[in-house]
């Protein structure tokens, strides 16, 4: 990952997610408390990264898009992992999220491909091959609730672009 200060847009999970998730991340960090990820902003799914010069047009970006969708369910599938050295809850990919992603495609801080994922842990390869034979996730449907902007390294939440509440049954 590059070093310098960018920017990352990203879809927030409902609280309820939250707070499950926040349970199985301190369960998995009470036995492997040497992970690197990042902490103090909420579970998400990104969207695209970029370099801080875009903040404005970031900012106006979110705004437009907030005005134009509203909250969604999302399937949460299973753990998954990136060469067992970054842990992930794996969501279903819907056309939704899809639509979502297309207003902020870009990858700045690392340049991979667009694999949506919900970050619980980045740490040793052999830890993470022991956390996904002892943790599991059991599939659940969140919601995306928020868009929020934020700055990375040190982290700062820029921007909460609440979602409207979705009222249609599911």
């Amino acid at each position: 990952m590059k070093q310098e200060k960018f920017l990352t847009v990203y879809a927030v999970l409902d609280e309820t997610t939250q707070s499950e998730l926040t349970q199985l991340q301190s369960r998995i960090l009470k036995k492997y408390p040497q992970g690197t990820q990042t902490m103090g902003i909420p579970f998400h799914i990104s969207l695209g990264s970029f370099p801080v010069s875009e903040r404005e047009d970031l900012v106006r970006r979110i705004e437009d898009c907030i005005k134009e969708s509203s909250s969604f369910p999302i399937k949460l599938r299973t753990l998954g992992h990136f060469n067992y050295s970054v842990i992930f809850v794996e969501p279903e990919i819907n056309d939704r999220l899809v639509e979502l992603h297309k207003h902020f495609e870009g990858n700045f801080a690392d340049g991979f491909s667009w694999h949506p994922h919900v970050t619980l842990y980045c740490g040793k390869e052999e830890d993470g091959i022991k956390i996904l034979n002892e943790f599991s996730f059991e599939k659940k449907t969140a919601q995306i609730v928020a868009i929020e902007l934020g700055e990375f390294f040190p982290t700062k939440i820029i921007m909460n672009g609440k979602l409207a509440r979705n009222t249609t049954l599911l």
